[in-house]
């Protein structure tokens, strides 16, 4: 059946029974009852053309620049448009915030600005031209931004072991200044196993206190797109608790860090309570397989204590001892810190970047310093 029902701009036209009941509107209907638009763009829509459109929608757009770019293209086709300008952010003069335009047939084009979203309405107009026009509002998409760094620090409660994220800031480091030659090619591949998907390993990372093994391995964590659990030292024994895998299965292809492993690496000879069995699992053995976990352990204590199959080939991507600066190079360092000390011998980055600080340390004593330092 049909019938004859007369536009919101006196034009007359013919429709079937079921697109009747949405030609018949008043002016009213046209405005949305939503506070942050005054008009509704599908109501608009069949306000000018009494009939129901298709739509495209392009999320995460510039509206800003894609508008701009639009009417310097497209101003002589335009022959209708609407608007509403906003206030934004306490903003001493008002901003478009969605705007309305109609062009050709029946194209209607809605910059959404307050949701970075472009919506294209129309029924009979050719795609070519909406093509035209999508293609290069599509060049002002919004760059996804890169989340910031962060490690799941590994926690206990009466409920068993879960994980807290926290946010980590990307150290100014340089590993050119900060590490002698030889550390290069071992950081290479590093960052270049670490990087894989579906990998497994172990990295062990050693040297005495102050020598950068903690301000690597956060500005490793910054440099890779893996999650990060974090073992504290005061839960190295965690290491074998049944529990801690239901966490670790939760995070599969992930890098788990562990500071100060000296109580979890060392020969089981010589200690019969080691851990090294349950690391050895997760990082080379049959739960290694089906997780792909890859392993960081720092530690002070000397290489000759680790447990001999923890250094095996195949199963090791990379053994490094921190050690001091050499001269020349703890010389350049200290000038780019812009200190006027004259080195003359090798020195540790904590006593290069913190040479103005007291020395508080009493003689014979260890100092403990933890992943959350400034340099280790």
């Amino acid at each position: 059946m049909e019938s004859k029902a007369k536009c919101v701009n006196g034009q007359e036209g013919n429709f079937s029974e079921s697109e009747r009941r949405f030609s018949i509107m008043s002016l009213g209907e046209v405005f949305t009852e939503r506070t942050e638009c005054y008009l509704n763009e599908y109501n608009l829509f069949l306000a000018h053309f009494n009939t129901i459109p298709n739509c495209i929608v392009e999320m995460k757009i510039d509206c800003k620049r894609a508008n701009s770019w639009f009417i310097e293209n497209f101003k002589t086709a335009v022959t209708d448009w609407h608007y509403n300008k906003t206030y934004f952010k306490g903003n001493e003069t008002a901003e478009y915030d969605d705007i309305f335009y109609i062009l050709y047939e029946d194209l209607l084009v809605n910059f959404d600005t307050n949701k970075s979203t472009v919506r294209y309405l129309f029924r009979i107009t050719d795609f070519t031209k909406i093509e035209v026009i999508i293609t290069g509002i599509k060049k002002f998409k919004t760059k996804k931004e890169r989340p910031k760094p962060e490690i799941l620090l590994l926690i206990s409660d009466h409920q068993g072991f879960s994980t807290k994220s926290f946010e980590i800031t990307k150290p100014k480091l340089s590993i050119e200044d900060n590490y002698n030659d030889d550390f290069k090619i071992i950081h290479q591949t590093i960052i270049r196993r670490l990087s894989k998907k579906n990998d497994k390993g172990l990295v062990l990372l050693h040297g005495k206190p102050g020598t950068g093994k903690t301000s690597y391995i956060r500005y490793l964590i910054t440099m890779l797109k893996k999650d990060v659990i974090f073992l504290p030292p005061n839960m190295a024994s965690g290491i074998t608790d049944p529990n801690l895998i239901s966490v670790l299965i939760d995070n599969p292809n992930c890098i788990f860090v562990i500071e100060d492993a000296e109580h979890i690496i060392v020969d089981r000879e010589k200690d019969g309570r080691s851990p090294v069995a349950a690391l050895l699992n997760i990082s080379d053995g049959l739960l290694s397989d089906c997780l792909n976990i890859q392993v960081i352990c720092s530690f002070n204590t000397d290489i000759s204590k680790v447990d001999n199959a923890l250094v095996r080939k195949g199963r090791l991507i990379a053994r490094y001892e921190f050690k001091e600066l050499e001269t020349t190079k703890a010389q350049l360092l200290s000038d780019k810190l812009c200190f006027t000390t004259k080195v003359y011998k090798p020195m540790t980055l904590t006593e290069i970047y913190n040479q103005n600080e007291i020395n508080f340390e009493q003689p014979n004593q260890k100092a403990v310093i933890g992943f959350m330092a400034n340099i280790n």
